[in-house]
């Protein structure tokens, strides 16, 4: 299964492009897509999409994950945004036919780490000692522990359960 996890964010989305089978993870692709200040609000939007559509085009996964949204409550307009942002990978997810799955940064951190609070330096190192890859950023270091949570959970999905 080759999954497409994309951590959204406001000027840098981190991806990474792996192959899944069972609980084993090849990493095959990872990047930023990074917009520019000069940029409107709707060019950025584009952009994003035209690029995450190259990788998912190249590369061909069945699934995409994304983290759900969270946003200090002191800081709304930044969910409205990030909202947007988070849209338009959704929208790509769906044209493009993939099955999408979200997780809460928490959930997919304790899957990864066996801890949902740890931070993203931490999830950045966990990832390179995995990987035995330096990670271009926590972005796409975040994205990795991602398809972590996905290879975990379909491993679940598919035990078979036989309940006499």
């Amino acid at each position: 299964m080759i999954v497409c996890a994309v951590d959204v964010g406001l000027q840098v989305n981190g991806y990474v492009i792996c192959e899944t089978k069972n609980t084993d993870i090849r990493l095959i692709k990872e990047g930023e897509i990074a917009t520019s200040r000069k940029q409107t609000f709707a060019q950025k939007l584009a952009f994003i999409y035209e690029e995450l559509e190259k990788e998912i085009n190249k590369y061909k996964p069945q699934v995409m994950t994304l983290e759900k949204l969270y946003s200090h409550y002191k800081h709304p307009l930044t969910l409205g945004i990030l909202a947007q942002v988070r849209g338009v990978v959704v929208v790509l997810a769906e044209q493009k036919k993939l099955k999408l799955f979200e997780y809460s940064p928490t959930r997919a951190r304790k899957a990864f780490l066996g801890k949902g609070s740890a931070d993203s330096m931490r999830v950045k190192r966990m990832a390179e000692n995995i990987t035995g890859k330096n990670f271009i950023s926590n972005h796409t270091a975040d994205a990795f522990s991602l398809v972590v949570a996905y290879s975990h959970e379909e491993k679940v999905r598919n035990l078979n359960v036989i309940i006499q």
